[in-house]
């Protein structure tokens, strides 16, 4: 049970969409930080927003209060971030995405946007 495209499958029943842009997630979104006998960590990113979560997977035989711990500890890791981190997991993770810049023409785009949007994030993320 414990091979890499069966846990992917497993995450992605749980969390079968990003919570900021509702965008399905795939198996590909899924990278494994670490992994044991009884427990793998996981970054689910988002390919669309580029939203990220840590994941604990617990396995038959772990401890879900050691992926509780292993995921504040990832979690601490990440948030005390200086740019000078030795260990090269927190850069490894957190690469800038393959994408263009923004360019005059996004910041126009987002202005007029903007300026007739009407505050509803509800109807916004409906349509």
């Amino acid at each position: 049970m414990d091979s890499e495209g069966t846990i992917k499958r497993i995450v992605l029943k749980r969390m079968e969409r990003c919570i900021v842009c509702h965008h399905q997630f795939e198996p590909s979104d899924i990278s494994v930080i670490s992994r044991d006998k009884g427990m793998w960590t996981m970054l689910v990113e988002c390919t669309d927003c580029h939203a990220r979560n840590f994941v604990a997977a617990v396995l038959n035989d772990g401890d879900p209060e050691d992926a509780q711990l292993a995921l504040r500890r990832l979690s601490e890791q990440v948030s005390g971030v200086r740019g000078d981190s030795d260990d090269g997991l927190v850069s490894e993770l957190f690469e800038a995405p393959n994408a263009d810049p923004v360019n005059a023409a996004d910041v126009v785009e987002m202005h007029e946007f903007l300026a007739t949007f009407d505050g509803d994030f509800e109807a916004l993320f409906k349509s």
